[in-house]
């Protein structure tokens, strides 16, 4: 039991390490949760930084994922203590503690969490998720096409059948933490000028924001979420 209870806090710990944020400003000077979308994600940090810089940031967040659960059972954890890891080291991005609670979303540490756990099926769900992107050019359907190889190529692997429920919660969650953001990310997206090349996120609508600009945004909003120093 204590050991199951230290690996779920290295896990969270392991996933608030804010590489997003980081990155973003080593490399830019710029507080990532600010500019863009406001997304603490390596999505955000492709086209904010430059890509390199966002295939690293998810590279980490997915090394991230995997050791949590690869620490957990390096602890000596019990199988419900390593299947534990995975969901706090997700909260731990979502949630990080070094950032006063305000991350990304957790795609890829989703994605190095069922790694651990069913590394053939989780990397041929990437491969076809970066496929996808190839041939559809669209991020938000290519996570589609992800997200259903990662719930369902388990069984096709032999894996047992609580691994695809196991990914559907962690997905779920996912979606959950993007809606909590949305309102975040509208404001940030209307008041830094979006992504260079005319990239656009998924939510993105013209039309549901028109008191919005670039050029106009309330003296409150500036005043509640003004870019924190950490």
């Amino acid at each position: 039991m204590v050991r199951d209870v230290l690996a779920v806090l290295l896990a969270y710990l392991l996933g608030s390490i804010p590489t997003a944020y980081l990155v973003a400003r080593w490399r830019a000077g710029v507080n990532i949760r600010y500019v863009g979308e406001g997304n603490v994600g390596a999505r955000n940090v492709w086209h904010v930084v430059g890509p390199f810089w966002g295939f690293l940031v998810g590279f980490l967040d997915i090394l991230f994922g995997f050791c949590a659960v690869m620490l957990a059972w390096a602890l000596g954890a019990s199988f419900y203590g390593a299947l534990l890891a995975g969901p706090a080291a997700i909260v731990g991005h979502a949630f990080p503690i070094f950032l006063r609670f305000q991350g990304g979303k957790g795609v890829s540490t989703t994605a190095g969490v069922l790694i651990a756990w069913s590394p053939w099926s989780s990397l041929l769900a990437i491969a076809l998720f970066f496929l996808a992107q190839m041939v559809l050019r669209d991020f938000n359907r290519s996570i589609v096409v992800g997200v259903a190889s990662s719930i369902l190529l388990p069984l096709a692997f032999g894996k047992e059948w609580w691994l695809p429920l196991y990914a559907t919660v962690l997905f779920s969650s996912l979606a959950l933490k993007k809606w909590l953001d949305l309102a975040h990310e509208r404001r940030v997206w209307a008041t830094s000028g979006g992504w260079q090349g005319g990239a656009r996120p998924g939510w993105y609508r013209e039309e549901t924001s028109p008191d919005l600009s670039n050029d106009e945004v309330s003296e409150d909003w500036q005043e509640k979420e003004r870019p924190c120093s950490c």
